[in-house]
């Protein structure tokens, strides 16, 4: 019995104690850091207000741009807007809700060429660029609007 108690004692007083505060220290190295999440996309774009200032800021450099402007000069420009900004704004994961027609549908019978598409993606480039969206949020966006091309071009 008196051996029991003993023992006891050193485990409560000794090992117990270093026990816990190894497991306390592994326990705590062994955790991934945790790491902030990067914003999202749409966040990093300022949300809708941002969105709709890219919007108007692309529209009114395609329509400076004659290489397309001819596409959008029977548009009504602020549904097209309205389209756009739902559009990136649901793309890029905020709360907005794309309803109009899908990309094959919106632009069947139009024709547009391979041109006509680098334009329009240069110019949206160019103003991403100039509306200060950082680099990784360019990049991010144009490869979710690049795949549409396929649905766009040549129909």
């Amino acid at each position: 019995m008196r051996h029991q108690l003993v023992l006891r004692s050193v485990l409560s007083t000794a090992v117990l104690p270093a026990a816990l505060a190894a497991a306390v220290f592994l326990g705590g190295c062994a955790q991934p850091q945790s790491k902030m999440a990067a914003p999202s996309l749409y966040s990093q774009l300022g949300g809708e207000q941002g969105i709709n200032t890219v919007v108007h800021a692309f529209l009114v450099n395609v329509g400076k741009d004659p290489r397309i402007n001819g596409r959008f000069a029977h548009a009504n420009i602020a549904k097209l807007q309205t389209a756009l900004v739902n559009q990136i704004g649901q793309l890029s994961g905020g709360p907005q809700v794309y309803t109009g027609p899908d990309m094959y549908q919106a632009h069947k019978g139009m024709h547009i060429t391979e041109a006509q598409w680098n334009a329009f993606m240069q110019d949206f480039s160019n103003t991403l660029k100039q509306e200060h969206v950082t680099p990784l949020a360019q990049q991010e966006l144009i490869g979710l609007l690049a795949p549409m091309k396929s649905d766009i071009v040549g129909h």
